[in-house]
């Protein structure tokens, strides 16, 4: 069953370094009646190779020295130690967003115009610090307001790490344009263009994990910008690798404006404000970008991404539909699928060795013929050409989100070769991509 879920509109770093602080050795220095001072650990890792030597034992090195003397294992030292790094990293390609909207409301009959503003997170994807051009991602819903007058901001800000703690500083505002938006993805593209900010500043981009699937268990960190308080990090597990959420995005409790989407479940603390930032792995590949939290009062930890895996494909495409078509708060963005109708049934799950996770696999069938496909072909896998002949997307379908975020990157003159399971035998179905294979996610 589909879950309701609250979204966040308007829309820590928690790092913990086990070598941090000082060993406390008072009371040493008896003889004199005086406290010894406190000793830091690279001391103390200094004085023990010095002893070593004295008695003819080789010296070691920090790790080694930490896992024989504190009893830590290494590799969790190495493992803490480069998570930290990586959480670092990854703010710099953070940044806090601000969208402005003019809304009209009435008083005694009389329209009062009023400005409302939305903070959510952000992630800067591409970056050109030379030129101080941009892209970053956040959601549709953290630069779109039903209510107002233009519902896609015209006045959008990003804030840096460090700069985001006074919105109302012109010096650190970074003006930005939505050039792409999507509520079916809620999804949308940010561009900036020469800003000195980014020129003299130490932001970096953020790199896409490139793998389709995530697994549950996989240490993840969010970074976002809670209750507009400025970019935070915490850290958490994934706790559901893929699930489908309803999400009404009307801020209205009158309207209903219910999008479905597919996200990855996350117990990593995500607030109001968290919308838009992203979800990493611990090696600092994006795998996400948050867009919700369950709001059951009786529910905790239970926060949701929309996965990479789509939306490294849907920024292209957004890219692709702006140069082509520009932007003026509706873009026009369409994307590709079958006309064929297909659908999913579990199978059993299998444990991966090589991995060392479980799987779980899906069976997609074709339910609806159309487009050379049958009705019960299996779908074993899929391949993407361009109009050259060059291989853009070649994947095994083992779960339907495969089959969706493929065709993602589908473009008209495009061909697909879908390999199916007919009778016993694999057939590979050739289906030239088409106008009417799209469809509008605007």
């Amino acid at each position: 069953m589909k879950k309701l879920i609250i979204a966040i509109i308007a829309v820590t770093v928690s790092a913990m370094l086990l070598l941090g602080g000082c060993v406390n050795l008072s009371g040493v220095d008896g003889k004199d009646g005086r406290d010894g001072k406190d000793a830091s650990i690279r001391e103390i890792f200094e004085e023990t190779n010095k002893e070593r030597l004295k008695e003819g034992l080789d010296e070691l090195n920090f790790l080694e020295f930490i896992e024989e003397y504190l009893k830590y294992d290494s590799s969790t030292i190495e493992n803490s130690v480069s998570l930290q790094t990586n959480i670092n990293n990854s703010l710099r390609s953070a940044v806090s967003v601000r969208a402005d909207f003019t809304v009209t409301a009435y008083s005694w009959g009389k329209p009062i115009t009023q400005t409302q503003t939305y903070f959510g997170g952000g992630v800067i994807i591409d970056l050109d610090k030379e030129s101080g051009n941009a892209l970053a991602v956040t959601n549709c819903h953290v630069v779109y307001n039903e209510n107002a007058t233009k519902k896609i901001s015209q006045n959008v800000y990003l804030y840096l790490y460090g700069q985001d703690g006074d919105y109302t500083n012109p010096n650190c505002a970074i003006s930005a344009k939505v050039i792409g938006a999507s509520q079916t993805y809620d999804i949308a593209l940010l561009k900036v263009e020469n800003n000195d900010i980014l020129k003299n500043s130490d932001a970096a981009s953020a790199s896409f994990d490139t793998s389709d699937d995530v697994y549950t268990g996989e240490t993840v960190y969010a970074i976002g910008n809670p209750e507009g308080y400025g970019m935070s990090a915490t850290q958490g597990i994934i706790s559901k690798e893929s699930e489908t959420i309803s999400i009404n995005l009307s801020a209205s409790s009158y309207l209903q404006n219910i999008k479905e989407y597919r996200v990855i479940r996350t117990d990593a603390a995500i607030n109001s404000g968290n919308s838009g930032g992203g979800l990493f792995n611990r090696t600092g590949k994006l795998v996400g970008i948050v867009n919700s939290k369950s709001g059951e009062s009786d529910v905790d930890n239970m926060g949701f991404a929309l996965p990479s895996s789509n939306v490294r494909r849907l920024v292209n495409l957004m890219l692709d539909s702006y140069n082509s078509n520009g932007f003026s708060g509706s873009n026009g963005i369409v994307r590709a699928y079958l006309k064929a109708e297909y659908t999913s049934q579990p199978k059993a799950s299998n444990w991966n060795e090589s991995k060392g996770v479980y799987e779980i696999f899906e069976s997609v069938s074709i339910n609806v013929a159309a487009d050379g496909l049958e009705v019960d072909d299996a779908v074993r896998a899929i391949k993407l050409f361009d109009g050259n002949g060059n291989v853009v997307e070649d994947r095994e379908v083992t779960r339907l989100y495969h089959l969706d975020d493929v065709l993602l990157s589908a473009r008209i003159g495009y061909i697909a070769e879908v390999t199916v399971s007919r009778g016993g035998l694999e057939q590979v179905i050739t289906v030239p991509i088409t106008a009417s294979h799209f469809v509008s996610m605007d």
